[in-house]
């Protein structure tokens, strides 16, 4: 299992990519990076948000910055 975390900020951008034998935990790191991605864009009330299962993402078209995670649960 994986989640992978990227982000973009004024000209700046990361990545971090995590790997989990245990699902439960995979799930737990998602739902923690999502919380850090809503407290990030707060105060962006017209950031577009898209939420999936597998995928979390915010994006203000204002300023261009984004941030997203993703969870990859092979079986």
């Amino acid at each position: 299992m994986k989640v992978v975390f990227q982000y973009y900020s004024e000209s700046e951008d990361g990545r971090d990519e995590f790997r989990f034998t245990n699902e439960a935990e995979a799930l737990e790191k998602f739902e923690s990076l999502k919380e850090i991605i809503e407290v990030q864009f707060a105060d962006c009330p017209n950031a577009e948000i898209v939420d999936e299962p597998d995928f979390y993402g915010i994006i203000d078209h204002r300023t261009g910055d984004w941030a997203k995670v993703i969870i990859s649960v092979k079986k």
